[in-house]
């Protein structure tokens, strides 16, 4: 199994039964069907009292959401898992839904970046396209060419149809390079200025239009940096759903290790060894220095470039 968090979803999207409105309408009812709630972006949790076991997502039938379904912002269908369909839904348009005992129980709206460590790989997972997709309808609502037209959702939820132009939108993913510079037996981690105090991490940024993965690492190391970057390797892929991301990690050899910091994007950075991230790793680093945690793929790539 993947080890990075959100890249576990165990779920068959079932993409080719999407704009299938019989199919969907039929599986809405099913006893087998599942539903997710979320209530401004963050979705419904039953938090677990014993750190000893995960949290779980709560998930009704539909009859125990039949008043509140057709009311919804949005309806999303997720796939299939063992023959049993999962849907998302917004109801952040129902205030009162944070009232209903027979809803919340014991249960919390909790944003998904702060729950996901106490959750099972395969439900963050789940958790990264239900909140990407939650996300997107809900930035995605007038079309971008006719001014006040509001988009009709189409193929339960992964298509919007502006009915003036005729114009089709689909889900977006922005791709992001996220990367270690190496230079012989160390690696470069920078910060930012809105980082915790103390927290290094690697060095990142968006792709540009007409750029590839390779070219945009090189172009991020040197305007950050200042370091000329040799050969790119990539290594592996996160989702991160904050709110549509495609982390993409890779390590760099770069030509020297003299830094010319653009201050605007990266106030410092730091040289360190295998060495110096094992004393970091064990609370015993001079500089009291600390990396993200282990649902980062920042955290995966050090961790990475530390056993290889």
């Amino acid at each position: 199994m993947n080890k990075t968090v959100f890249a576990n979803n165990p779920l068959n999207r079932t993409a080719n039964l999407r704009n299938n409105i019989e199919w969907i309408n039929s599986i809405k009812r099913d006893s087998n069907t599942k539903y997710l709630i979320f209530y401004n972006e963050k979705p419904l949790i039953n938090p677990s009292i014993d750190h000893s076991k995960n949290s779980e997502i709560k998930l009704f039938s539909f009859e125990q959401l039949d008043k509140f379904i057709d009311r919804a912002n949005y309806l999303v269908f997720l796939g299939q898992n063992g023959g049993k369909s999962l849907f998302a839904v917004d109801l952040s348009n129902i205030e009162k839904i944070k009232e209903n005992t027979e809803i919340m129980e014991e249960a919390k709206f909790i944003d998904v970046r702060s729950i996901a460590p106490n959750l099972s790989s395969e439900n963050t997972g789940i958790l990264a396209q239900a909140k990407s997709m939650i996300s997107w309808n809900n930035t995605y609502t007038f079309c971008s060419k006719c001014s006040g037209v509001k988009l009709e959702i189409k193929d339960a939820g992964y298509k919007k149809l502006c009915n003036s132009c005729k114009t089709e939108f689909f889900p977006r993913v922005d791709p992001v390079v996220i990367m270690l510079p190496i230079y012989k037996d160390k690696c470069l981690l920078g910060r930012q200025k809105i980082f915790p105090p103390r927290m290094y991490s690697a060095l990142a940024g968006f792709l540009e239009p007409g750029e590839t993965i390779e070219d945009a690492v090189k172009r991020e190391i040197n305007e950050e940096s200042g370091l000329t970057a040799l050969d790119v390797e990539y290594k592996f892929t996160q989702p991160w759903p904050f709110p549509f991301q495609l982390m993409i990690g890779c390590l760099a050899n770069v030509k020297d290790d003299v830094l010319n910091l653009d201050q605007d994007e990266i106030e410092d950075a730091v040289w360190l060894s295998r060495e110096d991230l094992n004393r970091i790793f064990v609370g015993k680093s001079p500089q009291r220095i600390w990396i993200p945690p282990a649902m980062a793929i920042a955290h995966q790539l050090i961790i990475h470039w530390m056993h290889n």
